[in-house]
């Protein structure tokens, strides 16, 4: 059985990264997670976000959104992050090589590599020239 659905949809600008952040830990405050899950969301959110207006608007989000559906579904929270830039799964991108030296070290992939540790579940999905990632946090009080 699934409970409301809670949306915020904002402009693909960085300024809005911590209001859909905020927004997130406000959600997963209300469904009872823990201190350390709803840590794991807001950094979750705050890579993804950070990463569609970076990468996918290219830091001209202007007439663009990010729109952030939250809902609890059984023992988790399910987060959906929609994005109008071009198609991109970021469940793709190979992990990043973390057992070379410092010196070696490329950077990229690596909020995607913490976000899949601190995740349940993860899909994608492209649906009405949108991106939609999927994240799922189990509920631990």
């Amino acid at each position: 059985m699934s409970s409301q659905q809670h949306t915020l949809r904002v402009p693909g600008e960085l300024p809005q990264v911590p209001v859909l952040c905020d927004f997130v830990m406000n959600v997963a405050q209300t469904v009872g997670m823990s201190h350390d899950g709803i840590y794991h969301c807001q950094l979750s959110v705050e890579e993804i976000c950070t990463n569609i207006v970076e990468h996918g608007y290219r830091f001209d989000g202007k007439g663009k959104s990010i729109e952030v559906v939250c809902e609890q579904v059984g023992d988790r929270l399910q987060i959906s992050i929609w994005d109008e830039a071009p198609p991109f799964n970021p469940l793709l991108r190979p992990e990043p090589k973390h057992h070379t030296s410092l010196d070696d070290i490329t950077p990229g992939g690596w909020g995607i590599f913490f976000v899949k540790k601190f995740m349940a579940n993860l899909s994608y999905r492209y649906e009405d020239n949108r991106n939609c990632l999927i994240m799922e946090k189990i509920i631990i009080t």
